[in-house]
């Protein structure tokens, strides 16, 4: 595959500009996104400058990976408004409690939109308009990913680099260099600096990059026609057996056939090339493309029924809404490349290159929509699932309330807040409270951890004989990882009720006598839970921090100096299964 760039002159300055300009930015993130508490770890609260640091650090990148000296203007106004662009994307789409965006795929979108403008940018400036040849185009996607990759593995090796030597000077008592690594701002500055001079001096060898380029499509043609021919045969399998089958092996079917749809489409197209010079002359590996180009359009169909079904069953959720947006996209792309099939034949290439600039254009501009709150996918899947409640189709039980808190935006939480005040029944009203009362996510249980947990609760063995299990302590062993599936789970109560075992064992079947399965079963694990201050607890209470206590305490350190420590039997209590004893000693 030849490099259909246009062959801009070396720029020796490049690198240590980009390296200035690099450190720049990263020390100007450093202090945007560093937290009140000013420590290593610390980050900021504030969207405005976590948005601020997503339109410097954005705007940066862009300028190192298209600045040249022709036209260098259009690089610095590019870069400056695609940064802000994306800043205000990240703001826009902040959570309600003004946290990071809550629905990452907002985000995905817009860099998935910067990808794709980058390259047509890159070569309306070397054309001085716009004009977008596919040849230069296609070049400089490749060049880009590949850049990429090398330059954030120089700053790897450099970061690395630096850590040599840092440890190097402690050698011989110089502690300055491992003191600027704790900092932060010495970080962020280390590797936007190593960043824009590794782009620098990558550009002013762009044969380097041009054989790197090579050598990735080179491999990804040779792994099309082993892509085909597993398409084709699972093409050819399923009307014998059924699309019912896709739906019972998995919950990822639409992601996977899209996956699938997107690997046909990078390997078909790294075959055909940038033109009929660079096509393949290998019968079998156009004969791969042209196959994988056919089989792109059912398999975006089934992901579609995949996804169709899924709504039909349970509503929709703004994941499923992206799912839409991902398989239209798919659908397009695959009807383009079954048309080129049907009127080129064996020139298909031919009318799949323009396409694919039309394609790339038309993508850039939705996932730039999509980006904003335009379309309002909170809103619609509010809708949707309010809908399903109030109609009755999902008892409150059984509705996702964790979603509709954290994942539907400010929407959900105004319709979670309208049905605490006006909730049709008591239930309603009282799990919408509790909704909003969370703080994060895993303190709201979906539907289907409730339903587990009434599993355990029923299979629980509650010893001796009879007792009851107390309320709160059944709710402390069954929150959590305590009691999980495919455990055997028993409550030793002790006769006081102030504290209580939980013996968890993973279940063996078929009985565990050949020593392959019982490989697979782990030791019975004993757990304390102690009745402190009217608490359930994990833990036993620990050392008073009064006067007392800290009397006590110095009575040992003081005893402990002076060497007196001995070991002394005493009495333990410990689970025992049998004659078996298991787990640990307890208090």
């Amino acid at each position: 595959m030849t490099d259909q760039r246009t062959d801009h002159a070396p720029w020796p300055m490049r690198a240590a500009l980009l390296f200035g300009l690099g450190a720049l930015s990263g020390l100007i993130v450093d202090l945007l996104i560093r937290g009140d508490a000013g420590t290593y770890w610390s980050v900021t609260d504030s969207i405005l400058r976590l948005s601020l640091a997503t339109f410097v650090a954005v705007a940066g990148v862009l300028f190192a990976f298209t600045l040249e000296r022709v036209r260098w203007r259009w690089s610095l106004a590019f870069a400056l408004v695609t940064g802000a662009v994306l800043g205000a994307v990240f703001y826009w789409n902040a959570s309600p409690e003004g946290d990071a965006p809550d629905d990452p795929w907002h985000v995905f979108a817009a860099f998935l939109a910067v990808a794709i403008a980058a390259p047509l940018f890159q070569t309306a400036r070397d054309e001085g308009g716009r004009r977008f040849p596919y040849g230069p185009v296609h070049a400089h996607v490749w060049a880009n990913v590949v850049l990429w990759c090398a330059a954030w593995l120089f700053v790897l090796i450099a970061w690395l680099l630096v850590q040599l030597l840092a440890q190097l000077f402690l050698l011989i008592g110089i502690e300055l260099l491992r003191t600027l690594l704790e900092k932060s701002w010495a970080n962020w500055m280390l590797v936007g600096g190593a960043l824009g001079a590794a782009i620098g001096l990558l550009r002013d060898r762009d044969r380097v990059v041009g054989v790197l380029q090579r050598v990735v499509t080179t491999i990804l043609s040779v792994l099309a026609p082993v892509l085909a021919v597993g398409l084709v045969l699972f093409e050819l399998a399923l009307p014998f057996t059924g699309l019912d089958t896709l739906w019972e092996q998995t919950r990822s079917t639409t992601p996977i056939l899209l996956t699938c749809v997107f690997g046909a489409f990078i390997l078909a197209n790294a075959v055909i090339g940038t033109s009929r010079e660079e096509e393949s002359t290998v019968k079998f590996m156009r004969w791969s493309a042209m196959a994988l180009g056919a089989v792109m359009l059912p398999l975006a169909l089934v992901a579609a029924i995949s996804t169709g079904l899924r709504i039909g069953q349970h509503g929709f959720t703004p994941a499923r809404l992206w799912a839409i947006v991902f398989v239209a996209i798919a659908i397009a792309c695959a009807a383009l490349y079954l048309y080129a099939l049907v009127r080129g034949r064996m020139g298909w290439a031919e009318r799949v290159r323009p396409a694919n600039i039309r394609l790339a254009m038309g993508v850039c501009l939705i996932a730039l929509l999509l980006a904003t709150p335009l379309v309002p996918f909170g809103a619609i899947s509010t809708g949707s699932q309010l809908a399903r409640l109030d109609s009755g189709e999902v008892p409150p039980a059984e509705f996702d309330w964790r979603a509709m808190r954290f994942d539907f935006g400010p929407s959900g939480v105004a319709a979670l807040e309208r049905l605490k005040a006006e909730g049709a029944n008591p239930e309603m009203r009282r799990l919408a409270t509790a909704a909003l009362a969370a703080e994060h996510s895993f303190q709201v249980d979906t539907p289907r951890e409730i339903r587990q947990r009434e599993q355990a609760r029923h299979a629980l063995v509650v010893l001796p004989a009879g007792a009851q299990l107390p309320e709160a302590l059944s709710g402390k062993i069954l929150t959590g990882s305590n009691c999980t599936d495919g455990e055997t789970c028993a409550v030793l109560l002790d006769p006081g009720g102030q504290s209580a075992i939980l013996v968890t064992a993973s279940v063996c079947s078929p009985p565990a006598v050949d020593p392959v399965v019982l490989a697979t079963c782990s030791a019975p694990v004993t757990r304390a839970f102690y009745l402190r201050d009217g608490q359930w607890a994990r833990e036993a209470q620990t050392e008073s921090t009064d006067a007392a206590g800290r009397e006590r305490l110095s009575r040992i350190y003081a005893t402990l100096r002076q060497g007196q420590v001995e070991i002394r039997p005493v009495p333990r209590r410990q689970v025992f299964i049998g004659n078996e004893a298991v787990g640990e000693a307890f208090e």
